[in-house]
This record gives C-alpha cells, sequence and structure tokens, in this order.
C-alpha cells in the first residue's frame, strides 16, 4: 500500500490515516514515559480488547460515511436488539443457530435502514427512528429482564485468547484488513466511494446508490452484530439496555480517523485506528485517575481538535 499520492499541483499528499498512526505513535511515547505501566505488553494487550468492541461497529460505521450518507444513530439500539435475540435463539436451539440467525437478523435490518434513507433521504432522522423501534422490540422480546445462557461455545467466543490475544481483538483485526480490501480494491467499494463522492453524479452515471445504501447500513449492522454476539458470550447474558450510550463511540472513532464527513474519501482502516487512538487515551487517563467527566470530556475536545484540522487539511490541499 502506498502511503503517499499526487495532488493535482503536484505535491505529494499524505492519506489520514499517516496522520492518525503518527499521533497514535505519539501519544503511546508521552504516555510511555510519564505513566511506566502504560507502555507495558499486558496493557497494550487491554488497549487492543477496549478498542475492538467500539472498532468493529466503527468500520461498519465508517461504510456508512464514506457513502455520502453520514451516521446511523441506531447502532446501539440494534446491539441491544440482536444481544437479546441471540440470547433467546441460543438458549432454545442453539450457539450456531444463534449467530446465524442474528446475522441474517441484522443484514435484514441494514438492507431495511438502506431503503428508507434512499426513500426518505435524511439518514439521522431515519436511524434515529429506527433506533427507537430497536429498543423498543428489545424490551418487547426480552420482557425488560435479564437473559441468560449457558453455552460452552459461547464462553469459549467470549473468553478465549488464541495466541494470547482476545477473540475479540482477533475479529476487530480481520474486519479492519476485510474492510480495507473491500473498499480499496473490489467494484462495489469503488463504487461506495464514487457515490459517496457526488451521488447525483453517480446516479445519472448509472452506479447503484440505492444499493450502495443498503450495502453501508448492512455492513454496520453486521458489525453490531458481531458486537453483540461477542457480548453475550463474554458475559453469558443479555439485556434491553446494553451498548446505552455508545453511539458517540461509534462515531467518535470515525472521525478521529479523519474519514471526510461529506463522504467519498477515507477508508474502514481509518475508524480502526480512530478506535485505537480513543482507546489509547481513555487508558492513558483511567491510569492517572481522571474523572468519568474530565474522560468524556476530553474525548470530545479530541474529535473538534480532529474535525477542525482535518477540515484545515482538506482546504489547504485544494
Amino acid at each position: 500500500m502506498t502511503i503517499h499520492r499526487l495532488t493535482a499541483d503536484g505535491r505529494n499528499k499524505l492519506p489520514r490515516a499517516v496522520y492518525s498512526v503518527l499521533v497514535i505513535a505519539a501519544l503511546i511515547a508521552i504516555a510511555g514515559f510519564t505513566t511506566p505501566s502504560f507502555a507495558r505488553v499486558d496493557n497494550m494487550f487491554v488497549v487492543v480488547r477496549a478498542a475492538s468492541i467500539t472498532g468493529i461497529v466503527a468500520i461498519g460505521m465508517s461504510y456508512i460515511t464514506i457513502s455520502g450518507n453520514l451516521f446511523a444513530l441506531s447502532a446501539s439500539s440494534l446491539g441491544a436488539l440482536l444481544a437479546v435475540l441471540f440470547a433467546l435463539i441460543t438458549a432454545q436451539f442453539g450457539f450456531a443457530a444463534g449467530v446465524f440467525a442474528t446475522l441474517a437478523l441484522a443484514a435484514v435490518a441494514g438492507v431495511a435502514q438502506g431503503t428508507a434513507i434512499s426513500l426518505i433521504g435524511n439518514p439521522i432522522i431515519t436511524t434515529l427512528a429506527f433506533g427507537t423501534v430497536f429498543r423498543g422490540l428489545a424490551a418487547l422480546f426480552s420482557g425488560n429482564s435479564i437473559l441468560r445462557i449457558d453455552s460452552d461455545a459461547a464462553h469459549w467466543l467470549g473468553t478465549a485468547r488464541p495466541l494470547g490475544m482476545p477473540t475479540q481483538s482477533w475479529a476487530f483485526i480481520i474486519a479492519a484488513l476485510l474492510s480495507w480490501f473491500v473498499i480499496r480494491h473490489l467494484k462495489l467499494g469503488r463504487e461506495i466511494v464514487l457515490c459517496g463522492a457526488n451521488p447525483h453524479a453517480a446516479k445519472a452515471s448509472g452506479l447503484r446508490v440505492g444499493l450502495v445504501t443498503a450495502v453501508a447500513c448492512s455492513a454496520l449492522s453486521i458489525g453490531v452484530a458481531v458486537m453483540a454476539v461477542m457480548t453475550v458470550s463474554q458475559f453469558s447474558q443479555a439485556k434491553a439496555d446494553l451498548f446505552t450510550g455508545y453511539d458517540f463511540d461509534y462515531i467518535a472513532a470515525v472521525l478521529v480517523g479523519g474519514i471526510a464527513l461529506r463522504g467519498g474519501r477515507g477508508s474502514p482502516l481509518q475508524a480502526a485506528l480512530g478506535a485505537v487512538l480513543i482507546a489509547l487515551l481513555q487508558n492513558f487517563m483511567l491510569l492517572n485517575g481522571f474523572s468519568a467527566g474530565l474522560r468524556i470530556m476530553i474525548v470530545g475536545l479530541l474529535v473538534i481538535v480532529a474535525i477542525s484540522l482535518f477540515h484545515l487539511l482538506q482546504a489547504k490541499s485544494r
């Protein structure tokens, strides 16, 4: 993968992912110097695991942003619904059936949201409404009670550490690499980028804008399904209020990674790097005893600074 490209005036332009890598390296160096326990190998595994669940969903969210549809505000609510359904189906029919059904239902939810966005034209309002429906269904199916599962396969998936690394981290790495390959090398990935860059021109050129939106929403839904399955497997339980308030975390990872808000520019790999950067910062603040309110404020400021810097870089390159 090349790490630079030429702008119209012949100047080298670094991809935004490089800036994220540089910030991550600087944060590790500063935190490791000021907080010795931060740079330990076991703590780095903790950071990657913390970034994994958020990162898997952020990778899916990046497809929506790149396709020109801003964000989906239904991810955390869909996660709760899928967690409840996974627990119910697993308890009744077994782990394999639970995983298959959860992924299939996630794909259906993604297509439904993508179709609605194409018809309504407002992804924020549309997904906010879908989120309310999903959260209500989660409460309805669970009876507002905690659902427990007893499955050796689920327990392994949630707690195993192949080659010393948690399964969640392996899923995160695989998702990041696979999603980068799709955007960079497959025709569908190029269509997602082109539709995000100029949807009207894309439609006039015969590109399948509606299909692209449905695929982007399905990519997010599949990421949410993986998060739900792994979370329920780890704790052997599900409930309707799972993942409440997590939507900002997914969106923050996309923005900190430098994916263009207007669409048409970026890579899921950037969202993965954004999730890692936020997890590193959160870990550093926890080790140094920062209060919850202060940690939330600092992450919010990081998002504002990242958006501002990437906007300035984009304006400067024109």
